[in-house]
């Protein structure tokens, strides 16, 4: 892998809700939501990050507010080599220099879609960029002895997928891949406030609730009672405020929070025994954003009979991950 003399390169996390950036030198230097405006008449770039994500879903016709990757990959290039080309010009503080970057992606996109990602920070400006797997750069970045032949468990519970291996000596022994992630959740949440209460509500306020008041466990989450939100009651036609139950949340995600149990459960089976015993002893780690939610551990625990734990700051372990792999010379890149 070459690096320029001189130059600090970057390891890019480049996820579906947020992007982070770690700069060689200088830690996390960006963590910004993956949002992009532009104008829909010209596509000129209009605003990015934070910037861009209070238009969402209040902007006019003239301005198109998107996230440019769904559920993991990339599905708009032009506006994610623009996410990137600011991000970087941040990062640097607008001065010169074509970094390395280490980007980060789901265990399951295919060759396409990593070409895609490539193709998107070579377009943005950096020298060359190198695909590594989320869970490995999870795990690195939660401390984990992913280069020891002893196995460990990694779960990575982004917006757009949940990504789960088992790890030893570097490599993935196996993997999944689930999109039942945090913007599945969402959704799940958007359609019970819809169908229960007859009052819509944006995605953001879907969000919040899970924040606030999502729960995966059903019978505990008795115990957090209601969030107030607001919006559009369908039968009225009118703006409106309901207080929504963390019960009733935590029904509304039991499905996408099930398919999760599932694909761990999987992905246990599919490992060599050797290393489900080193997991039963090390325990599952929990990272990204999704590894908040209340009781998710314990659910997964209690599900697999195996310890489970969140890593510190579990949103920036992959970040985290990717900048000690640029400072790592026994890491080998694609």
């Amino acid at each position: 892998m070459a690096f320029g003399f001189g130059q600090k390169n970057v390891g890019i996390d480049l996820g579906t809700s947020n992007t982070l950036v770690f700069l060689e030198g200088s830690g996390i230097v960006i963590n910004e939501p993956s949002f992009v405006a532009k104008d829909t008449a010209t596509g000129e770039l209009m605003a990015v990050g934070s910037a861009a994500q209070r238009m969402f879903e209040k902007n006019p016709p003239t301005i198109s507010v998107i996230r440019p990757l769904r559920k993991g990959v990339i599905s708009d290039l032009d506006a994610s080599i623009g996410l990137l080309k600011y991000f970087l010009s941040v990062a640097y503080n607008n001065r010169l220099g074509r970094p390395t970057a280490i980007i980060g992606v789901p265990s399951g996109v295919t060759e396409v879609e990593r070409r895609a990602v490539k193709q998107a920070a070579i377009s943005a400006g950096v020298r060359d960029a190198y695909i590594v797997d989320e869970t490995i750069a999870a795990a690195v970045g939660a401390g984990l002895p992913v280069y020891d032949a002893p196995g460990c468990m990694v779960v990575d519970l982004g917006a757009g997928t949940v990504d789960i291996a088992t790890i030893s000596l570097g490599k993935a022994n196996a993997s999944r891949s689930t999109t039942f992630a945090g913007d599945a959740m969402n959704e799940a949440i958007k359609d019970m406030v819809l169908q229960r209460y007859n009052f819509r509500i944006s995605e953001g306020d879907a969000q919040i609730l899970k924040e606030e008041i999502g729960s995966a466990d059903v019978k505990a989450s008795k115990q957090l009672g209601s969030v107030t939100v607001k919006g559009i009651d369908l039968i009225s036609g009118l703006p409106a405020q309901r207080d929504v139950t963390a019960e009733d949340v935590a029904l509304a995600i039991a499905s996408p929070v099930s398919h999760v149990l599932t694909a761990i459960q999987s992905t246990l089976e599919e490992s060599l025994p050797e290393l489900v015993s080193d997991i039963i002893d090390r325990g599952i780690t929990l990272t990204g954003g999704g590894a908040n939610l209340r009781y998710l551990d314990r659910v997964i625990a209690d599900t697999v009979h195996v310890p489970v734990f969140v890593a510190p700051d579990p949103q920036e372990a992959v970040a985290k991950g990717l900048g000690e792999m640029l400072r790592s010379s026994q890491l080998q890149f694609k």
